[in-house]
């Protein structure tokens, strides 16, 4: 197969005529799903049905994944299905797979009492007025603006889809105030919050002993060592140049200045998943791209390393060193801009590895600390550990109405 693709793109006409067919069979899938929408529509609710879908058609993971483990645990007896587009993840029962952009897909969307998502769809979708849909959004707060609060920065495209979608959410989930805001400002969405905090966040307050010794031993890591999480977010181009963390350097510089051995586990964002390949490899490198629970993953570790990505901010929850390495900063600024300055951050930002090394180096708890408690005053977290519990309470009462 490889071989035949390396000869087509040779010869120009049959390059063209392979890209013209593969345009076909797109019009071709699209016009076959919009076909199955309307009829599939006409169909009987499921009122004890409920479809989740992560980044797309990610695995197992994220809010969706926190809710449909507290509908487990309460066995309440629903038809659970998840969009997922790899078909070698396993769900714990009684959760189904289903493939993003199937007929079946279209199927149990259409049909699905309740639709958890954790970002927009993009996919076909007619709201029915019975149907229940709970956004539980992928960030609490970030650096980077978004949504409205960039629409000129925004395709128009997007910006008429964004707009179809948060008129169909019948529930968004927040974290804190200011999110509560952001989503009422920015996401063209006036309709209910839940400030109970986020599904997620949950695992935060519990005992992080089991989720450290999970990830020791999915990635054989002896035990007693430091974690350092990288997680940088993505660019809207999805270059991945940025990515260029000196690890070997980072490493002896958090050796320097906190002790301990250090391993590294290294997290691109879900949308470069098929990305995961350029993570470089090493005796203490650990790519951590592809595993299903980031909440873990921060839960485990013992620092935090990101950009512009919500996650750094999950650590002004954990009460854990958290650094902003992104050398696109500049460029950043000029083209979406942020929504807190660097002296609001509790974080410090460096835009070299080399400043990096020394922010590391210089890093006073005491001040961070300080830092940190001002900033959780300023945004005011509703997260308390029962994040999960309110969403799926929200959820049932829909039943009695």
């Amino acid at each position: 197969m490889q071989t035949l693709i390396l000869i087509v793109n040779k010869i120009p006409c049959l390059k063209q005529l392979a890209q013209a067919v593969l345009r076909f069979v797109e019009r071709l899938h699209q016009l076959v799903l919009r076909l199955c929408w309307q009829l599939f529509v006409r169909l009987p609710i499921h009122e004890r049905k409920v479809i989740f879908c992560n980044f797309y058609g990610g695995g197992f993971g994220d809010n969706p994944r926190f809710i449909a483990e507290e509908m487990i645990r309460r066995n309440l007896g629903f038809e659970m299905y998840w969009v997922c587009a790899h078909p070698e993840m396993v769900f714990p029962a009684p959760i189904r797979q289903v493939r993003p952009n199937s007929i079946p897909f279209a199927y149990h969307m259409a049909t699905a009492k309740f639709l958890v998502e954790n970002t927009r769809r993009q996919y076909y979708y007619i709201k029915r007025p019975e149907q229940f849909y709970v956004q539980t959004w992928h960030g609490g707060p970030g650096l980077k603006k978004v949504e409205k609060d960039v629409e000129a920065a925004l395709s128009k495209e997007y910006i008429a889809y964004a707009k179809r979608d948060s008129a169909c959410i019948d529930l968004f989930l927040s974290c804190c105030r200011w999110c509560t805001d952001l989503y009422h400002r920015a996401f063209w969405y006036d309709g209910p919050v839940l400030e109970r905090g986020i599904p997620k966040n949950d695992l935060y307050f519990r005992d992080h002993g089991e989720a450290r010794a999970k990830i020791e031993a999915y990635y054989q890591i002896p035990k007693g060592k430091k974690l350092v999480l990288y997680a940088p977010t993505y660019r809207d181009d999805r270059s991945t140049d940025m990515y260029n963390l000196d690890y070997v350097r980072c490493l002896q510089a958090l050796h320097r200045r906190f002790g301990g051995d250090w391993y590294f586990l290294i997290r691109l964002h879900p949308n470069l998943a098929a990305q995961a390949g350029i993570v470089p490899q090493g005796e203490k490198l650990r790519n951590a791209t592809l595993y299903q629970n980031m909440q873990e993953l921060l839960a485990a570790s013992d620092i935090i390393i990101s950009d512009y990505s919500g996650c750094a901010f999950d650590y002004l929850v954990l009460e854990r060193p958290g650094f902003l390495y992104a050398e696109d900063y500049e460029h950043i600024r000029k083209v979406k801009d942020y929504y807190f300055t660097l002296e609001e951050l509790p974080f410090s930002l460096a835009q070299s590895n080399d400043e990096l090394i020394r922010n590391i180096e210089s890093f006073d708890e005491e001040d961070y600390r300080r830092r940190c408690a001002q900033y959780r005053e300023r945004i005011q977290f509703f997260d308390d550990g029962h994040a999960s519990e309110a969403a799926v309470d929200a959820m049932l009462a829909q039943l009695d109405q």
